[in-house]
């Protein structure tokens, strides 16, 4: 039996990412995201029109998208209801948000140089993507944003040869209805596998 159900917002969740990018005054920020998915040599990001790194995005075209893993949940939480944006509208206030200066210091997080885009990359993260932004469109209070991945580094950790993430070793930070999880158990592989597994 099923029930339909009305929700103000649905939200099934997504893998954690640490979005970074630069301001005009080359000031770094994070913005915690999780409505991200990726094909091919795109990303695609819903983003609040009010957060900081959509500011940014709109003076410095690139980002980096960090993608986070278990170990660091907690980090991941001390900066999430933080922004950059020092104009905070009524609504982010009334939902518990509050500016920040510096999200690295707040989150024990550390800056690597970006190598193809000017957007720091994080340390704690194994999987870091550089890329740079391709077109945007606005619904309501959020824009749904494309960029082309111009750069992936990943943990030589969680690798099992130069081209191939051993998946058994990496543990990616799931926000699942707005809880943090990850995936720790394996059902099985689509056919398209391309990573390794035991």
């Amino acid at each position: 039996m099923f029930k339909k159900i009305e929700k103000d917002s649905f939200y099934y969740g997504f893998p954690v990412a640490l979005m970074t990018t630069k301001d005009s005054s080359m000031t770094d920020n994070i913005t915690v995201i999780s409505s991200n998915w990726s094909l091919d040599k795109s990303m695609i990001i819903g983003l609040s029109l009010h957060s900081k790194g959509f500011l940014n995005l709109k003076m410095v075209h690139e980002a980096t998208f960090n993608l986070a893993d278990d170990t660091i949940w907690e980090n991941v939480e001390r900066i999430a209801n933080t922004t950059g944006n020092e104009n905070l509208p009524d609504y982010k206030k009334e939902a518990g948000y509050k500016y920040c200066s510096d999200k690295f210091t707040l989150g024990e997080l550390t800056k690597i140089a970006g190598e193809r885009v000017g957007s720091v990359r994080i340390k704690e993260c194994p999987i870091q993507i550089e890329t740079t932004l391709v077109d945007k469109k606005i619904r309501n209070d959020f824009a749904i944003i494309e960029f082309e991945i111009k750069n992936i580094f990943v943990n030589e950790d969680i690798l099992f040869d130069s081209t191939h993430i051993d998946v058994d070793k990496w543990s990616p930070l799931i926000y699942k209805f707005r809880a943090y999880t990850t995936a720790n158990q394996a059902l099985g592989t689509n056919f398209r596998f391309q990573e390794f597994k035991k």
